[in-house]
């Protein structure tokens, strides 16, 4: 009778460590793709708990200067704690004694440990067990964090099988942490190579006013000015390009509103009475662009805004959509005036402006529509698909 009880846990214990083995397998696909590390995070935390049949695990981040420990992930636990709550990383909680020695630590009877305090908010979650391993990445930087695993259940007992299940899970996140410390890497030193980009396009903009200044000809010194304007331009659509938490990425209709703000306020409109308005398609309020097309996009609105505060009369009103037919993008820019002459093409035009327009939407079209019955014209701009584009919206 033992030898066939012995016999059914053993099966049973077989059992749950090939499930364990699964989840850690399917974890560590799910660890290799660039997706959201907070989401990442999260999912660690719900396999581990999953993985040991328990009601609370959660992901603690290191912050050094505070020398404390942040729960950034969580399940089980009530509201208000994931995200916000923080306690010591010294060796005297079960946690900061993994991170600070890199040993795991199974604490199967914390309201009686003698080794460690247990943190008020465990206490408060009514915490009898707890195991916790060390979460690093290549064993070069410092350590992330710890993962840990707790139970409310008295009758419950973490084995050294659990450790070895929770730190396979907490080694595969580790993978997922080097791959965050890198894009943050690179992200520093893109900005850092992005503010100085604008540093230089301000310095080119300085000197071209100065030789505006120093212009006999009113003629150069006007097209010096216009050449002022346009590198200030590209120097504010760059920092709003790449001001934003995602290098390389941007939500595009929050980023378009910024710089109609942006154009608004430098152009002497607001003091004049005038107002600039945006619309955005509803449903592709959130669309996510790339840079290069955001850029392209950036130079077009900020051509048409300036050439209906400049010339036209009236609220100027943008209207855009970030997917139209085919994934073509349209951005429509109109004001109270009556537009240009009848037989305006943009296309033929020999202005500056125009010609710069048309060069920027090579593959879509720029064109001119009218209400003769309103006595109004407004520009049209339609931006090519994105050839084979994934994720952009």
């Amino acid at each position: 009778m033992n030898a066939s009880t012995d016999l059914i846990a053993d099966h049973q214990t077989l059992r749950s460590r090939l499930r364990q083995q699964r989840l850690v397998a399917t974890f560590g696909t799910e660890a290799l793709r660039a997706g959201d590390f907070g989401d990442l995070l999260q999912e660690a935390a719900r396999v581990a708990a999953e993985g040991l049949g328990v009601e609370l695990a959660k992901v603690l981040e290191y912050i050094p200067r505070e020398d404390a420990l942040l729960i950034r992930a969580g399940i089980g636990w009530r509201d208000g704690v994931v995200g916000v709550i923080k306690f010591g990383a010294d060796t005297a909680s079960p946690a900061g004694f993994a991170l600070k020695t890199g040993e795991p630590v199974i604490s199967n009877h914390l309201a009686d440990e003698p080794r460690f305090r247990t943190p008020q908010i465990m206490a408060e979650h009514g915490v009898r067990r707890a195991v916790n391993v060390i979460v690093r990445g290549d064993g070069i930087g410092p350590a992330f964090g710890v993962l840990e695993a707790d139970t409310r259940d008295e009758t419950a007992s973490f084995s050294p099988d659990d450790v070895a299940f929770l730190q396979a899970l907490a080694n595969t996140l580790g993978l997922a942490v080097d791959r965050e410390r890198d894009r943050a890497a690179r992200d520093m030193l893109m900005r850092e190579v992005h503010h100085r980009v604008k540093n230089s396009l301000q310095i080119a903009q300085t000197v071209l006013l100065l030789q505006a200044r120093a212009a006999g000809a009113e003629a150069a010194k006007e097209h010096l000015e216009e050449a002022a304007r346009r590198v200030i331009t590209i120097a504010a659509v760059h920092e709003r390009l790449y001001g934003g938490p995602e290098i390389g990425r941007v939500a595009i209709a929050a980023y378009l509103s910024a710089l109609v703000e942006d154009i608004h306020a430098s152009s002497g409109a607001e003091a004049a009475g005038r107002a600039v308005g945006l619309e955005v398609e509803a449903e592709h309020e959130h669309a996510i662009w790339d840079a290069d097309r955001a850029t392209t996009l950036g130079l077009i609105a900020t051509e048409l805004v300036t050439n209906a505060l400049k010339y036209g009369a009236g609220k100027v009103l943008v209207r855009f959509n970030p997917r139209g037919s085919g994934d073509a993008a349209t951005l429509v820019v109109e004001d109270e005036g009556p537009g240009p002459p009848p037989d305006f093409d943009p296309t033929r035009s020999r202005g500056l402006g125009m010609r710069l327009l048309t060069a920027l939407l090579r593959g879509g079209a720029l064109e001119v529509r009218r209400d003769p019955a309103r006595q109004r014209a407004w520009f049209v701009a339609t931006l090519p698909p994105v050839p084979n584009a994934t994720g952009t919206s």
